[in-house]
């Protein structure tokens, strides 16, 4: 196969205006130096050979390389202060929140898990995928959820990792420097590109995940005073609503699910990218937030742990528990604050991508720059909600479950009844082209259907519709339901426009 050369693939053409010519030159010499200057066209034969990936459908080693984004991704302090919400916020017992835990990752992960199959067979990311469901202009609104989706991940993320920073300096390093911190080391790992961020995500969650078992054996000693905290029964909308959350944080990775799979190569089984896609998700989701519910049940009953949460949040509580590993602690916690890195990354890589597809003329801008942009974006974000952390982690999660499941279903309908599950009616020559594509209006009215049931059924602090109201405690079940009925209102209104497009057509 011929080799891949990123000089002559460039997309950045000669032009005889001079500042072209040297912007030209900047982004040819920046892909020398490793950076990725591709941005989001579908991937070719050649780049998959050039990024490395082994061209046989049966290579364990690409399909691990799926498994270890999503385990990297996930094996962070804000997973951890996720599952915390459980106790904290609605008042569940360690036990209800982990079985709450358990039950809604392995439902919710479904969705990111089928959708990352579509990046081997198509070769495109998951937004462009999205154009031939939603149609080349109404996807804008789409990319529009998910920048703010990724960009409101990517503030959590920083606040929590800023938390635990100013943990390892007893408070002497304001959250705020610790913000910066971290999104600054994210922003770096990002500049490489898909190369060197699967080889960085394939180590990062070792290491981690050995750090998490240090905090695990400091906290294991303390199980009797946990369990000893009462609390009263858990209530129907108390597990609804916790269980919101938690979909909210596994869903949020369909619209990437895509990005980090296109290099596979196409003759890859769907099956085994699943499997791994599915593996990778609920591993680190389940036990990390499994375990917050844990040590935030402890900050109820151990007074030392209280007085570490109370004074830095989640990065408080870790060093309080474990003060046994006297000065190891803080190399602990620098490693576990660094780690948000490996969820910030991709997620900045893949808002690159995003904002490429949401505004076409930024594919002339090197992706880079955009990941520069989207920092610059969510810095102050995470700086002023860093004071209201756990209400902030706790509204978002749930609103990022409800469009997310509008976007899947549609995705999911038009694919396997409409395109009768086969990639070949993917007309990929298409994928920039509006006049190509679907009109989109069916999608995008089935998705406003769906927001209609997602306003009555859902429960928040600032609203609460009148079917989650139904329920004692006030169940939140907008995105079950949201999944359902807009997925339902999709099917007659594509067919609808399938009638429209072939009567312009002819």
């Amino acid at each position: 196969m011929k080799e891949y050369d990123a000089e002559k693939s460039s997309i950045y053409t000669e032009d005889s205006n001079k500042f072209k010519r040297h912007f030209n030159h900047f982004v040819d010499k920046s892909s020398k130096f490793g950076l990725e200057v591709r941005g989001i066209q579908p991937v070719t034969l050649e780049l998959i050979a050039f990024c490395c990936i082994p061209l046989t459908p049966r290579s364990i080693g690409a399909l691990l390389n799926i498994a270890s984004i999503w385990l990297s991704a996930n094996s962070t302090v804000l997973t951890l202060s996720t599952g915390g919400l459980g106790p904290s916020s609605f008042y569940l017992s360690a036990r209800d929140s982990c079985l709450t835990i358990l039950f809604f990752n392995l439902l919710g992960n479904l969705l990111p898990s089928y959708l990352g199959t579509f990046g081997p067979k198509l070769g495109m990311r998951q937004m462009c995928i999205t154009r031939y469901s939603f149609g080349y202009y109404p996807v804008i609104l789409v990319c529009l959820l998910n920048l703010i989706g990724m960009i409101g991940f990517c503030s959590l993320n920083a606040v929590s990792g800023g938390q635990v920073l100013s943990a390892v300096s007893n408070g002497s390093l304001n959250w705020n420097v610790g913000i910066v911190i971290i999104a600054v080391i994210a922003l770096i790992v990002s500049f490489a590109g898909f190369k060197f961020l699967h080889t960085f995500e394939r180590y990062a969650w070792m290491v981690i995940t050995v750090m998490f078992i240090f905090v695990a054996g400091c906290a294991g000693r303390h199980l009797d005073a946990i369990y000893s905290v009462p609390f009263d029964p858990a209530t129907p909308g108390a597990i609804l609503s916790f269980g919101a959350v938690v979909l909210g944080y596994g869903m949020t990775w369909a619209p990437l699910a895509s990005d980090f799979s296109a290099y596979l190569p196409p003759e890859t089984k769907s099956w085994k990218v699943f499997l791994c896609n599915y593996i990778g998700l609920n591993l680190p989701l389940i036990s990390l937030q499994c375990f917050g519910a844990i040590v935030q049940v402890g900050a109820m009953a151990i007074p030392e742990w209280t007085d570490g949460y109370d004074q830095n949040g989640l990065g408080g509580l870790l060093d309080a528990i474990m003060t046994p590993l006297k000065g190891f602690r803080k190399f602990v916690l620098v490693v576990l604050a660094l780690g948000i890195s490996s969820n910030n990354a991709p997620t900045i890589y893949s808002c690159s991508l995003t904002l490429q597809t949401f505004l076409p003329i930024l594919l002339y801008v090197p992706r880079f720059l955009l990941s520069t942009l989207a920092t610059g974006v969510y810095l102050p974000i995470a700086i002023v909600i860093a004071t209201r952390f756990q209400e902030a982690l706790n509204n978002f999660l749930s609103c990022l479950g409800y469009w997310t499941a509008l976007f899947g279903s549609i995705l999911i309908v038009d694919h396997l009844l409409f395109r009768k599950g086969n990639f070949a009616s993917y007309d990929i020559s298409q994928w920039d082209n509006p006049r190509g594509l679907p009109m989109g209006i069916a999608a995008l009215i089935a998705g406003l259907i769906g927001c209609g049931i997602v306003v009555v059924s859902m429960a928040q602090i600032w609203w609460t519709g009148p079917l989650a109201s139904a329920i004692d405690g006030g169940g939140d079940l907008a995105t079950e339901l949201g999944f359902v009925v807009s997925g339902l209102a999709y099917i007659p209104l594509k067919y609808i426009e399938l009638l429209i497009e072939k009567r312009i057509n002819y």
